[in-house]
């Protein structure tokens, strides 16, 4: 993929891996980067540090009306989209139980899943037309190795696997490349991480290595120029996980089990 003069689209892009992801597009010469989150406060700071070759837009990916006037945003401000990056999301309300409502189970499915269908209806078209494009997924290592988080983040990100799968294999053919981005634990806002904070992540916990999402971008960005994997796994202990689930499904659900039981005894 030449990023050099592509007109790129980050959800989630006012802060952890979305925010380095518009920048490092914007240091490899994208002509323009538009920075789209639900925080404008920090998408236009994020925005106004990349200079002219980027805007910011609020959006909320949950409504498909949103994506689609996103993408005519950018194409008013840029062109059209050659590469749209999903990577807004977040996790239950109550992650620990099946306790939450059917408006937040709706409303997850809305952020994690659908609204990377919609941003595929919204730009996939015109990619096809003009000989091609890029989706790069932000999805998680929930969706390849089911851990500790709640139940509507794992549904949501299983589905946005198959779908980027789905997409990759109808899709691939004419041109529109797909890659799933599915990391372990990154330093993120999720982890407390403020706008300005340049502290060192917090040491191995429970979950493994905690990587900064500077380090996440720049393996993506690297990958998208290079082979273009349909799967970018930064953390080794995921891809590890996942070929031990798939060896033997039952052993590692067993070892899965008990490591959870584990991790909730540690917070209790």
């Amino acid at each position: 993929m030449q990023l050099a003069d592509a007109v790129v689209v980050v959800t989630g892009g006012a802060s952890g891996i979305g925010r380095c992801l518009a920048e490092g597009f914007a240091q490899r010469g994208a002509r323009g980067v538009v920075v789209a989150d639900t925080n404008l406060e920090w998408a236009e700071r994020v925005a106004g540090e990349i200079g002219a070759a980027a805007i910011a837009v609020a959006c909320d990916v949950g409504d498909p009306e949103q994506i689609m006037s996103l993408v005519a945003r950018t194409d008013d401000a840029f062109g059209p989209v050659d590469v749209f990056c999903s990577n807004a999301g977040y996790s239950d309300p109550a992650p620990g139980d099946l306790n939450s409502s059917p408006a937040d189970f709706r409303r997850i499915t809305d952020v994690n899943l659908l609204a990377h269908v919609w941003a595929a209806q919204a730009v996939v078209p015109s990619m096809i037309e003009r000989g091609g494009g890029y989706l790069l997924q932000t999805i998680s290592a929930a969706a390849l190795i089911t851990g500790p988080s709640g139940p509507g983040y794992t549904l949501t990100k299983h589905g946005a696997l198959g779908f980027a799968e789905w997409m990759a294999l109808n899709y691939g053919g004419r041109g529109v490349r797909v890659s799933c981005l599915c990391p372990n634990a990154v330093y993120t806002g999720m982890f407390g991480r403020q706008f300005d904070d340049n502290e060192p992540p917090p040491s191995d916990g429970p979950l493994g290595e905690v990587m900064m999402p500077e380090d996440v971008a720049a393996q993506v960005l690297t990958a998208m120029e290079t082979d273009e994997p349909f799967l970018i796994t930064p953390h080794a202990r995921v891809r590890d996980s996942f070929r031990r689930k798939a060896d033997d499904y039952d052993a590692w659900i067993e070892r899965t089990r008990g490591r959870l039981q584990w991790m909730r005894e540690q917070t209790t």
